[in-house]
Formats: C-alpha cells, structure tokens, sequence
C-alpha cells in the first residue's frame, strides 16, 4: 500500500512539474505587448491541440476526487443498514 502511495505521489509530482513546464514555455510570457491575452485566448490555449490530453487528465482526476468524497460520506451504521433494507433491529 505505501509502495503504491509512493508511486501516486510521484507520478502526481512529475504531472504537476510537466504542467509547469508547459505554462511557463508559452510564448506569451516572452511577449513584451502591452494587451493582456483575452479570455478567448486562454480557452483556445486550453482546450487545443497543445492541452487537451492535460485537461482529459484533469477531469479523470476530478472526477476520482468525487467518486471517493462520495464513497467516504457514506454512512454505515448498522441501523440505517437495516432500515434502509426494510427490516426490523432485532
């Protein structure tokens, strides 16, 4: 298990620094114009060619995220266990 962690926190990392990477290599921080980029160009940067597959990556992370916050609410006391199958505590 922790062996497992280990490698979740790695991979985890090495994402978070090749995302880094990508942000600060694009051209618009070497740009010395004096107009911002606008809204549009950062949906174009983000869902283009350059970073769908981080953004697919992101949304399966996300939604990993919801799945076991889901999981982790449940409540599993053996009366709501009972009830909820329609028996009686006996």
């Amino acid at each position: 298990m922790k062996a497992i962690s280990a490698i979740t926190k790695f991979g985890l990392f090495a994402f978070i620094l090749v995302m880094l990477n990508e942000v600060m290599s694009h051209p618009m921080w070497g740009s010395s114009s004096t107009t911002p980029p606008s809204t549009i160009d950062f949906a174009l940067a983000l869902y283009g060619d350059e970073w769908a597959i981080a953004t697919v990556i992101l949304g399966a992370l996300l939604a990993m995220a919801m799945v076991g916050a889901s999981y982790l609410v449940r409540d599993e006391r053996l009366i709501n266990l009972i009830w909820d199958m329609g028996g009686e505590e006996s």
